[in-house]
């Protein structure tokens, strides 16, 4: 006897064992969640040195791109010296990389350490200068009636012995964490082979790159229909464009803003002008929020050890913060994100309480992607059903959609 199927009852079975397989894969993942993340996290760990080699080819891809760029233009002309053109850039990229980890840990770090050691040493001394000067200010102003006194001391005693105790309990637990890398020491070197492992996987990345979007394009267009490959990688390149000039421009505008802060604190003579610098520099990397996240912690820092310093290095920052906002960023960014104020505070609150300061470093362009990509998709669709109402001749209903549209720049005709 021959079966005969019938194609709408095929469609209709296959659904039907799509949604049941993805209900078992719901229960699965609600009752055994922590063996589930127990295996992607094996995954990970077993592939963690690709996961570096990509990270670190698509930090360095830029640097390569533009070095291979100058020496294609003025040294290396023929198209057979292409290769020893690509390798000399990632050399180039490599050793540019290296210089400025390097010359990050042997300036920076034995300061910041420094500065951290004798800013926990000498914290009773902070506070108790802190507290004879407010005393000194409200001697010299008897207008202030003796409750405000008397209402500054109890505060402050408290104030006091709280940090001092948050200073005592959080020496234990650094020494704690020290232990803890010691005892961990094998663990840092797996980490710094997973690093090493992962540059050479980046450096195969880089030379072969072309070779391999080749493969990635042929595998999506083997997949996808070639509606859905077209649009993928036309999104997909204006994603990763948003996403690299973003974090690339981001991350040199704040270098540059901590040199700058670090120079001109050390001009006015503020203590721990490198400790401050790396606070700014780091803090502006989280767009919006982030100059005042680095800014209160800094003007603490000021206040206990230089309170004298404080307001100039209150007018400081904000003239730093001017600079950056109104001629230094918009000349390295431009206006990279399309994003308005109310998704950017969206975006680090959401990524931020979900991953922590990574979170609130990548979420903003992260969500600027998406962003970006559902205005896109919104407008299409919105263009597309226009379109529609004018072959249906709907005249009064089309003008009333355009009348509404023509503020966005939505409708075209």
């Amino acid at each position: 006897m021959k079966i005969k199927f019938n194609a709408k009852y095929n469609t209709i079975a296959f659904y039907a064992v799509l949604v049941f397989a993805v209900c078992i894969l719901l229960v699965l993942l609600a009752f055994r969640l922590d063996a589930f993340i127990s295996v992607i996290r094996r995954i990970m760990t077993a592939i963690s040195p690709v996961i570096w080699g990509l990270v670190i080819a698509y930090i360095m891809n830029p640097l390569v791109r533009k070095l291979e760029g100058i020496l294609s233009r003025k040294v290396f002309k023929k198209k057979k010296q292409a290769n020893l053109c690509r390798s000399l850039s990632i050399v180039g990229a490599s050793l540019i990389g290296v210089l400025a980890i390097v010359s990050v840990i042997a300036m920076a770090v034995p300061q910041m350490v420094e500065s951290i050691s004798t800013l926990f040493n000498n914290m009773p001394d902070y506070l108790n200068s802190f507290y004879v000067s407010m005393l000194e200010y409200l001697e010299k102003h008897p207008e202030i009636n003796d409750q405000v006194t008397e209402w500054f001391e109890q505060q402050f005693a408290d104030a006091e012995n709280l940090v001092l105790g948050w200073i005592n309990d959080l020496k234990p637990a650094v020494e704690k964490y020290l232990i803890l890398i010691k005892d961990g020491l094998f663990n840092f070197l797996i980490g710094v082979k997973d690093f090493l492992l992962g540059y050479i996987v980046s450096v195969y990345l880089l030379f072969s790159k072309e070779h391999f979007i080749t493969q990635f394009k042929k595998l999506c267009y083997a997949v996808f229909p070639k509606k859905v490959y077209d649009v993928f990688m036309v999104k997909g390149s204006h994603a990763n464009s948003i996403f690299s000039d973003f974090l690339v421009g981001k991350a040199l505008d704040s270098l540059i803003i901590g040199m700058l802060c670090f120079i001109i604190l050390v001009i006015f003579q503020i203590p721990n002008a490198m400790l401050i610098s790396f606070i700014v520099g780091v803090t502006n990397m989280i767009p919006f929020f982030g100059p005042f996240i680095g800014a209160i912690p800094s003007a603490v820092l000021v206040i206990l050890t230089a309170p004298q310093k404080t307001i100039a290095f209150i007018i400081i920052i904000l003239v730093l913060q001017q600079f950056d906002g109104n001629i230094l960023g918009p000349k390295i960014i431009g206006n990279k994100l399309n994003l308005p104020t109310f998704w950017i505070m969206f975006s680090i609150f959401f990524f931020g309480n979900l991953f922590g300061f990574i979170g609130m470093l990548a979420g903003v362009p992260v969500f600027a992607v998406i962003y970006t990509l559902t205005k896109e998709f919104v407008d299409e669709r919105i263009r597309f059903k226009n379109i529609d109402l004018l072959k249906k001749g709907e005249d009064d209903d089309t003008e009333e959609l355009k009348a509404e549209f023509e503020d966005d720049d939505v409708y075209t005709e």
